[in-house]
């Protein structure tokens, strides 16, 4: 009887964290010479790896409340090829993960639902 792959396993999330400290570190120590990049505060919430290590999802949030995101996460996905290699030496992988930049929305999310629900017991009282 086959097992059905309900989440990601123990391996995908030791290298994922991994990758998100390393990726976090290295924002903040490299220079992009990208303005929109340079001057943003980012913040990685989370990063997802492929079961087979080579594709990564980076979430990132910004701080301070800029609106300026889809630039963002444009200017980090076409200038995240010097990040790669000390990554993976860092981490020791064999392969370079593809890194594919995005932007975690979960914040605005439980936030909005946060207000749903403060409003209902409002309106129930």
């Amino acid at each position: 009887m086959k097992k059905k792959n309900i989440g990601p396993s123990a391996r995908q999330l030791k290298v994922g964290e991994n990758l998100r400290k390393a990726i976090s570190f290295m924002m903040q120590n490299h220079s992009f010479h990208n303005s929109i990049i340079d001057k943003t505060s980012i913040l990685v919430t989370e990063v997802r790896v492929s079961p087979d290590l080579s594709n990564a999802s980076v979430y990132i949030s910004t701080l301070g409340g800029i609106n300026n995101s889809a630039e963002l996460v444009s200017a980090l996905n076409n200038s995240c090829r010097p990040l790669i290699g000390p990554l993976t030496r860092e981490l020791k992988l064999r392969r370079a993960p593809r890194l594919n930049f995005m932007l975690d929305d979960s914040f605005a999310r439980q936030s909005y639902i946060d207000n749903l629900i403060n409003s209902a017991k409002k309106d129930q009282l």
